[in-house]
């Protein structure tokens, strides 16, 4: 029998730690770089530590059942919420807020702490035009990822960028980037004052500058009384061209637009339709192994999810499963009525939050985590020397 190496052992032991979720990432970046010039989230967790930042309500005992989980609102009025996503660039920030004064429209934008320092003007013309804003958090992470005090951070610095640049606070709406979340997730956001974690009903796909016709029918072809409807302001978008026409469409079939806060104060949060899975992709998944791992069929999932191309899924899609095929674990939840997901501006990211993958995506997903790890740490010793 061939010899193992300490060496690899070691690597072994690395690789089934990653798979396994740890170290989560930013473990190793917070303490090689805790009180330097690092990343906005390291230097957020590091400032974090385990108080609440000033400013920030913080009810005694807040759970994460004191935070509703919001994809559609309960009403059968036409109504609609149209919803931006701000995550990076100001991109076609101006011509959507024109838009919208144009046809008396109010919003709600969703801004990360990023895009505050980059956008102040456009963050204060957004409140003074009467739109309503949330916290999509300061770096758009992956929230799961993360420890408590990291999310509590996330959280709290941009309200409080939110605070200083508009004079309003982002509370009590949450949108988590990529839609990923679970019961952690949810109980630190009711901590750090937030009781509506919003999803959407409808993801217009702009992110992926699919062409204004397209982006008008995926909206409009869609909408319910009481929809979500989510787009972003990025300029890797054509909502400047297809925006004019989902309002004019979804007015002639008798629809009005309201902003979240509004409608949550009229109706509620729709409950989730019974049976139903949501699973993001991962890297290394098929459509045969999510299949085997919820115990639906691959031709259930193609049927539930609209696929034209069984083999062109990508990680971070989001997928239902039919019926609500069992489990393989975890408490993660996600956006129930989409294809796809949170873009935010950050790249093709679009997913929500999904069960937990087989086996051999944690493996591949470990080996990314550990591929990840070993470049930042030599990067970092590189540029130490």
């Amino acid at each position: 029998m061939a010899t193992v190496t300490p060496a690899l052992r070691a690597f072994a032991l690395t690789l089934a730690l990653l798979t396994l979720g740890w170290p989560q990432p930013g473990w190793t970046a917070a303490r090689l770089t805790a009180g330097s010039n690092g990343s906005p989230a390291v230097e957020a967790a590091a400032a974090a530590g385990t108080a609440t930042p000033t400013g920030v309500a913080s009810p005694a005992g807040a759970a994460a059942a004191d935070t509703e989980v919001v994809s559609r609102i309960s009403t059968r009025d036409k109504v609609a919420a149209l919803t931006f996503d701000a995550g990076s660039d100001a991109g076609h920030t101006q011509e959507i807020l024109d838009i919208l004064d144009r046809d008396g429209i109010k919003a709600t934008f969703f801004l990360t702490g990023a895009w505050l320092d980059q956008n102040p003007d456009l963050a204060k013309a957004i409140v003074a035009r009467g739109h309503a804003i949330g916290n999509h958090t300061e770096t758009h992470p992956h929230l799961c990822d993360l420890t408590d005090e990291q999310v509590l951070a996330e959280l709290t610095r941009t309200d409080e960028k939110a605070r200083e640049v508009c004079g309003r606070s982002t509370q009590p709406l949450f949108r988590p980037p990529f839609g990923e979340y679970d019961s952690r997730v949810l109980r630190v956001a009711a901590e750090a004052g937030y009781s509506r974690v919003i999803l959407w009903t409808i993801d217009s796909l702009d992110w992926k500058m699919i062409p204004a016709e397209e982006l008008v029918h995926r909206v409009v072809d869609n909408i319910k009384p009481g929809a979500i409807v989510l787009m972003h302001v990025g300029s890797q978008t054509n909502e400047p061209q297809a925006l004019p026409e989902i309002i004019n469409q979804l007015k002639d079939q008798g629809y009005r637009f309201a902003t979240l806060p509004e409608l949550l104060a009229d109706g509620g949060p729709s409950p989730p339709s019974e049976g139903t899975t949501v699973y993001t992709v991962k890297p290394g998944d098929t459509l045969s192994s999510i299949a085997r791992t919820f115990g639906v069929s691959v031709k259930d999932l193609v049927t539930a999810n609209g696929l034209t191309d069984a083999d062109s899924i990508e990680a971070g899609a989001t997928l239902v499963i039919p019926g609500g095929g069992s489990s393989p674990g975890g408490e993660k939840g996600g956006p129930a009525d989409n294809k796809s997901g949170d873009q935010g501006g950050y790249g093709s990211d679009n997913s929500s939050s999904g069960r937990r993958p087989g086996l051999w995506a944690r493996l591949w997903a470990g080996l990314t985590r550990f591929w990840e790890w070993l470049t930042g740490l030599a990067s970092r010793v590189l540029s130490s020397v």
